[in-house]
């Protein structure tokens, strides 16, 4: 028998098949983080990674305005898309005890950017993302 694939691998399997439409759009990636991935291009970060604290285990997506420093500069994949109106916040959920939700979740979060890759792009991004950073 095979060892089996951490979430964190599957993370960043799951990563480079399912977001090539980023690197298509200009974004630089994968870049290998903590748990997960990122990509970067056109002034932002887009982040995917696996977190797991005190038994509460999720996968976390997120948009950040490259060199902007102050905390709204960023802002959840599920809040960008509830603030684009193309779903609610809990569309999109984190939590992931096991590589089957994890994959899961990867793809829903891939989903979820290929819809909001033209709003990130536009040239009101920052408004977007400050506005959805103050979201619940």
């Amino acid at each position: 028998m095979g060892k089996r694939e951490t979430p964190e691998e599957a993370v960043r399997r799951l990563g480079r098949e399912v977001l090539g439409f980023l690197t298509e759009a200009g974004f630089a990636g994968p870049h290998e983080v903590e748990g997960g991935f990122s990509y970067t291009g056109h002034g932002l970060r887009i982040t995917i990674y696996y977190s797991c604290w005190k038994k509460e285990a999720e996968v976390i997506a997120g948009v950040r305005i490259l060199g902007d420093p102050s905390p709204k500069a960023s802002a959840d994949i599920a809040q960008l898309y509830a603030e684009c109106g193309l779903g609610a916040v809990n569309h999109l959920p984190g939590q992931a005890a096991g590589a089957r939700l994890v994959g899961l979740r990867v793809r829903a979060f891939a989903a979820a950017l290929e819809a909001l890759l033209p709003h990130l792009l536009a040239p009101d991004r920052t408004a977007l993302v400050q506005r959805a950073s103050a979201r619940p």
